[in-house]
């Protein structure tokens, strides 16, 4: 009953009597209407983690000369990142992933196939009619883009028909002609802030929350609205003396996402109240494993003050670049990255390796 998180999203930077302030910055502390105030004394800290927009993934393939009318086929493995769990995606692993496959009759001409290939792809809809991923060509190459930031290309194959199997209707026989022309164009990145994370993380819209005289509407996301994250710590003495509860401090966490065009005003209301922001860091991959390829990653950090200083708490795991914040596999285990700013704020974010 003393730990607990608050979350609120703010729209305006009015109450919803349209003219009492939402919040108010001054030597005292930070002030929320229908939250609370916060003296400055208490305040443990405040990290901001800013909007970001999400990048679809871009892979390229190319397809080479294949005998006219043999089978060219297209191979397609589409894997959801950041523990999306759509159930589209689920399947015998414990990875969230969905093979796409097409096939075409080559006609000897590899422009004229990957067209092909291409078309088969974009004609291919889920039970709702909307597309796994989408493909056009330049030339003989295939350029495949997901749908979502939340896809990953795992892997990329094109085959082609090469003679028969005891049973080939059943288990045909492929020859894999990539010849190593897949590649990641532009790596996908999920975002933060946006319009998937706010109703996927933050607000479900069930008919409570969506219904025109729903409870508190006033704090729904509003599509198109890119919040940024601010998470204020707050710590109180408890007073009470007697019984299993005597003593100790009450350390509560306030959770506030601001829309963007708040975002300047909410700040300048922070540091009103004397607050600076804590570096927050983010990572292309919090979870890496080796027998999927992954050869590293890269620590990035927003709102820090001057330049940042890295260090990885276990070298024999990974280890990082002082200054870049790119991450090393050296062995199996987990470690914690710390960066420090100019000024002495420090953020942490933990990478885990599996084999």
């Amino acid at each position: 009953m003393y730990q607990f998180t608050t979350t609120t999203i703010l729209n305006s930077n009015k109450d919803s009597n349209g003219t009492t302030d939402r919040y108010t910055g001054s030597a005292a502390g930070l002030t929320v209407t229908r939250v609370g105030t916060f003296k400055k004394a208490n305040i443990v800290s405040v990290y901001k983690r800013a909007y970001q927009a999400g990048v679809l993934e871009i892979a390229h393939v190319t397809v080479p000369a294949i005998t006219s009318g043999l089978v060219a086929r297209l191979e397609v493995e589409v894997r959801l990142v950041q523990n999306q769990t759509d159930s589209e995606y689920a399947n015998f692993s414990q990875f969230f992933k969905k093979p796409v496959v097409v096939e075409v009759l080559a006609t000897g001409t590899p422009a004229t196939d990957a067209t092909a290939l291409a078309a088969q792809i974009n004609g291919m809809k889920d039970r709702w009619g909307f597309s796994y991923i989408t493909a056009s060509t330049n030339g003989a190459d295939i350029i495949l883009t997901a749908i979502t930031s939340n896809q990953a290309f795992f892997s990329v194959k094109v085959l082609k028909e090469a003679g028969y199997t005891n049973n080939s209707l059943v288990e045909p026989k492929y020859e894999d002609v990539t010849g190593g022309t897949f590649h990641i164009a532009t790596a996908g990145k999920v975002g933060f802030g946006d319009d998937e994370y706010m109703i996927k993380s933050i607000m479900l819209p069930t008919y409570e929350n969506s219904r025109y005289f729903g409870t508190n509407k006033e704090e729904r996301p509003i599509i198109g609205g890119n919040y940024s994250q601010y998470t204020l710590r707050y710590q109180v003495e408890k007073h009470i003396d007697d019984g299993i509860v005597s003593g100790g401090t009450a350390i509560t966490t306030h959770v506030f996402y601001v829309k963007s065009d708040l975002v300047s005003g909410f700040e300048q209301e922070l540091t009103d109240a004397s607050l600076t922001f804590k570096v927050a860091l983010t990572a292309a991959k919090s979870t890496l494993d080796v027998s999927d390829g992954d050869t590293g990653t890269t620590i990035t950090a927003t709102n820090a003050v001057g330049a940042l200083a890295f260090v990885s708490a276990t070298p024999t795991v990974v280890t990082v670049n002082a200054t870049t914040g790119a991450v090393t596999l050296v062995g199996v285990g987990t470690s914690v990255i710390t960066a420090t700013d100019a000024v002495g704020n420090t953020g942490t974010v933990t990478i885990t390796v599996q084999a």
